[in-house]
């Protein structure tokens, strides 16, 4: 039986617990809080209560001013999402707006913002359906593509292959030659094969080769611990870095290509 995917919520993202600001105090004395603990924003109470959210937009060290009542943003339901919430829609939330709150009763209890998506269960989320689609790829490979050294692999990953194959058999462990492909090598495979990049959903050789390099990058920068999301402050389309909405994007690509691959009987979980 397929093993169950890990998955990851809003409330295993945010960073908690929550620290918060007191309504009096100064602009500058918040901003410069903000900055020396590496915040995006925090939560304003008063009287014990939450009343509303600074944002390191919102002052700098020079904002005068005696309280933060003229800088705070009252704190709604859209700026709110729930700690079950799963992490597309996490995804999808942080695309509109930079910051959300967690809350309990008459309380906050996280925080949750597009710096949360460079976290552990982040990685490890997207990790574990990147090798899953590593998996069902080679067995798309096997059965489509069974000549796959003919396709247009580089000699050195040829050459990586078979040294990792050779160790392998000398200790007895040995499986398929095409295990030992890295996920860039079955990106060449797939993307010059119409049988495979058809049954993966893509429209185009090039359209795969351009959806499934940008898994690859995702999968390289997981696997070495590199900022998943590179740019926080932008998710306009000729952003540098890896915006939110990137990362999006390049989930939905993974999604709709197991999709595709179980409907070609590829993956036989239905969840």
């Amino acid at each position: 039986m397929p093993r169950e995917l890990y998955d990851c919520t809003a409330a295993e993202l945010a960073t908690q617990p929550v620290e918060h600001l007191s309504h009096d105090t100064s602009p500058g004395e918040a901003a410069a809080w903000l900055s020396t603990n590496g915040y995006d924003a925090a939560p304003i109470y008063r009287d014990g209560h939450p009343t509303g959210f600074v944002h390191v937009d919102d002052i700098d060290t020079d904002t005068d001013g005696d309280g933060l009542r003229d800088h705070l943003t009252p704190l709604t339901i859209e700026h709110m999402i729930s700690g079950d919430a799963s992490f597309p829609a996490v995804l999808s939330a942080l695309i509109e707006r930079p910051v959300y709150f967690l809350g309990g009763h008459d309380h906050v209890n996280g925080i949750l913002t597009r710096a949360d998506l460079n976290t552990g269960p982040a990685r490890i989320y997207l990790f574990d359906r990147i090798t899953y689609l590593e998996e069902r790829l080679r067995e798309l490979v096997l059965d489509k593509a069974p000549n796959w050294k003919d396709t247009p692999v580089s000699v050195d990953a040829l050459d990586d292959i078979e040294s990792r194959y050779e160790d392998a058999k000398a200790a007895n462990i040995e499986l398929d030659e095409l295990h030992y492909a890295q996920f860039s090598t079955l990106e060449t495979i797939v993307s010059s094969v119409e049988d495979c990049w058809q049954i993966c959903g893509l429209t185009s050789k090039g359209g795969a080769g351009t959806r499934l390099h940008e898994i690859t990058e995702l999968r390289n920068d997981v696997a070495h611990a590199n900022l998943l999301v590179e740019n926080t402050d932008s998710n306009d389309f000729l952003s540098t870095g890896r915006t939110t909405e990137n990362l999006s994007d390049t989930l939905e690509t993974i999604d709709q290509i197991l999709t595709q691959l179980r409907d070609a009987g590829y993956d036989p979980d239905p969840a």
